[in-house]
């Protein structure tokens, strides 16, 4: 204002006292004992001039490079987007590297650029240190590195649940925004302890580091837990499941019996598909095994319902193999053979995560099998890594199985 003439024409002999017009401004960095840099803005119709640009000798580059910056973004606060430098106000090296080329740059007025200028106007610059309290720097950088973190988790879970064929991009890139959200994060979580730092001595900075360490361990447990484990299955499934696909199948010599046995991977269901296809007399499928991939599990079902084909199991059958099961028109089981439940799961993903896929599979036991409604709500209250086998009666009881053999 007028009444700082005095101030800045000590500090600036010369340059002209400041001017209370409608395009023209002087804005400065005040200290602790006087003034550390000052800039003037003109406003023109396509640009906005800096009239002259002076810094003292405390940082000299840091204080031009705010000033600069202020300048940018008051460019884009009356809308125009080219900035222009007198010649000579900065040694070249430093105009080029704030992007000023033959003493102009052209800026973005874009909705990023203006939310870029609001958080430094907030003292909370996104990858640095700004000049906001502790208690607003946690609440910004707090909210940036949980829906960073949200974001990364999302899209494993995204991935898992597409419903598409799994190809390298469904693991390559939750990975890589996995990483990146996550480096994010704890790139916030550092710079809200140096904003503790700032404060002064006393607990609190140490506090604040001891909670941002806590919190680093957290985002790695985090990811070890859930990021990790899906991941590695999606690997898995798109390497063909060589660990699961064991299935072994036969026919019996009068063609009429079809034997599954083994665990499910991707593609069993294809595989048990050309089988029947092959051997159209087949109108019993004995089934065994540990189960495998829910997925192939239901196909299986399905082929089994749509051909109206018996299914029995002689001696054990957990998981997808008990759904493939239930697509049997007549089902039946051997004295002491055992059938095994559990809920729809997914290494790394939680109850929530897969809410839909036991909605679907409830749907699935009550309506399509005609299972009891308590028994299906037993199955989806047994956690994935576990087993939940019913007795005979309970079986019987609940239409799980018709009959038992003898």
């Amino acid at each position: 204002m007028p009444a700082d003439a005095e101030a800045i024409a000590t500090f600036a002999p010369g340059v002209p006292p400041p001017a209370m017009t409608d395009n023209k401004a002087t804005f400065v960095i005040e200290g602790e004992v006087g003034l550390l840099a000052l800039v003037g803005l003109a406003q023109h119709a396509d640009h906005l001039q800096i009239e002259y640009l002076v810094a003292g000798p405390t940082d000299p580059r840091g204080h031009i490079r705010t000033l600069v910056a202020f300048a940018e973004a008051a460019a884009r606060t009356v809308d125009v987007r080219k900035v222009r430098l007198p010649p000579g106000t900065l040694p070249d090296d430093l105009a080029q590297s704030l992007g000023y080329v033959n003493g102009q740059k052209e800026i973005s007025t874009g909705a990023l650029a203006r939310a870029r200028d609001h958080l430094e106007a907030v003292g909370v610059p996104l990858m640095r240190d700004g000049t906001a309290s502790p208690a607003q720097t946690l609440y910004y950088r707090g909210v940036w590195a949980a829906v960073a973190l949200l974001i990364g988790l999302g899209s494993v879970s995204l991935a898992v649940f597409s419903g598409s064929r799994t190809t390298l991009l469904h693991i390559v890139a939750p990975a890589l925004l996995c990483a990146i959200t996550s480096v994010f994060a704890i790139w916030q979580i550092a710079l809200t302890a140096v904003a503790a730092r700032r404060r002064g001595g006393g607990v609190v900075p140490l506090l604040a580091v001891v909670a941002a360490a806590a919190s680093v361990l957290a985002i790695g447990t985090l990811l070890y837990d859930r990021a990790v484990p899906a991941l590695a299955e999606l690997w898995n499934i798109y390497g063909g499941d060589e660990e699961l696909g064991d299935l072994n199948l036969s026919v019996s010599a009068d063609g009429t019996i079809l034997y599954v046995d083994g665990s499910y991977g991707m593609g069993s269901e294809q595989a048990v598909r050309r089988m029947l296809e092959q051997n159209p007399k087949v109108r019993e499928v004995v089934l065994s095994g540990p189960g495998g991939r829910m997925g192939a599990g239901f196909e299986i079902s399905r082929m089994i319902r749509s051909r109206r084909l018996a299914t029995r199991v002689e001696t054990g059958c957990a998981s997808a193999c008990t759904i493939a099961f239930l697509g049997g028109v007549d089902r039946s089981i051997a004295p002491g053979a055992k059938l095994g439940f559990h809920q729809a799961s997914f290494p790394g993903m939680s109850a929530d995560d897969m809410f839909e896929a036991n909605r679907d599979m409830k749907r699935f036991l009550t309506m399509s099998a005609g299972i009891a409604p308590d028994f299906a709500q037993r199955v989806l209250d047994t956690p994935g890594d576990s087993i939940w086998v019913p007795t005979p009666e309970e079986l019987l009881a609940a239409r799980v199985i018709k009959r038992l053999n003898r």
